[in-house]
């Protein structure tokens, strides 16, 4: 592979998300179809309130944007590459507030 830095960077964005994801979903699978708390903040407290599915899509959507983010990068890392480097950095700097997002909704849980 000719762009190793973006893959790399590509890779360990997809592995977070995906990682967060099943984490997410493993721990909270066996609440009974109840509600769970999906956003939560200090000034208003619970404002948000979903079920798995909530949990279910938000990881999909973020594994797919992941995968279109990677072939972006090796795209614009063929014309530039500086800009190659920059989405594949953008990227993994939104898996990792994503797992945030996930452990956040695990310890709301």
């Amino acid at each position: 592979m000719k762009h190793k830095a973006v893959g790399a960077a590509c890779l360990g964005a997809t592995v977070i998300t995906l990682g967060g994801f099943l984490w997410a979903y493993f721990a909270l699978r066996n609440t009974g179809g109840g509600s769970l708390v999906l956003h939560f903040n200090d000034m208003n407290g619970v404002t948000e309130i979903g079920n798995l599915w909530g949990i279910i899509s938000m990881g999909i959507l973020g594994i797919a944007i992941m995968v279109v983010n990677f072939f972006i990068a090796i795209e614009l890392e063929e014309r530039d590459h500086f800009l190659g480097k920059i989405v594949a950095v953008a990227s993994f700097f939104f898996a990792v507030l994503l797992f945030i997002a996930f452990a956040a909704i695990l310890s709301m849980n």
